[in-house]
């Protein structure tokens, strides 16, 4: 387990799970990093993930994502994860952050609104897209300036 430096707060850390260097084809030609969400006890609670840099797979994807166990959600985890994400891409001189969810994901829709993301619109998934592939055919784009 590997936890990087200032990736915890007072309720949460994320320890890296994996990295891809050189991203995937279909998330992205650029580094990928995957942590779990883990309660400061190790208690595995989710998992999130930042692209660091831009491409077109970030227009539709975003550079954040994340996932919240069913038994762990409604305690705000997600947020936290992604103001740790948003630190580290800060420090990886990245100036801003989009987040997209499926336009009926009411808890990912309140994730952003808590971080103070600005909603860009919504855009459509195109075919070739892995979230097309897995039925989202419409989201909503935010970004947070860092």
């Amino acid at each position: 387990m590997i936890e990087l430096e200032g990736m915890r707060d007072d309720q949460i850390k994320l320890t890296l799970a994996k990295m891809l260097p050189k991203g995937h084809p279909d998330m992205g030609e650029m580094p990928i990093l995957f942590f779990n969400i883990r309660l400061l006890d190790g208690t595995r609670i989710g998992q999130c993930d930042l692209r660091v840099g831009d491409s077109d797979k970030t227009e539709v994807l975003g550079h954040i994502g994340y996932g919240i166990y069913e038994q762990y959600q409604g305690h705000h985890y997600a947020v936290r994860a992604c103001r740790l994400l948003m630190d580290y891409a800060r420090r990886s001189h990245m100036d801003h952050v989009d987040i997209t969810c499926d336009t009926d994901n009411y808890p990912s829709i309140r994730t952003c609104e808590l971080l103070g993301a600005e909603k860009l619109g919504t855009i459509p998934v195109p075919p070739d897209n892995i979230d097309y592939q897995n039925g989202s055919r419409l989201k909503y784009r935010y970004r947070i300036m860092l």
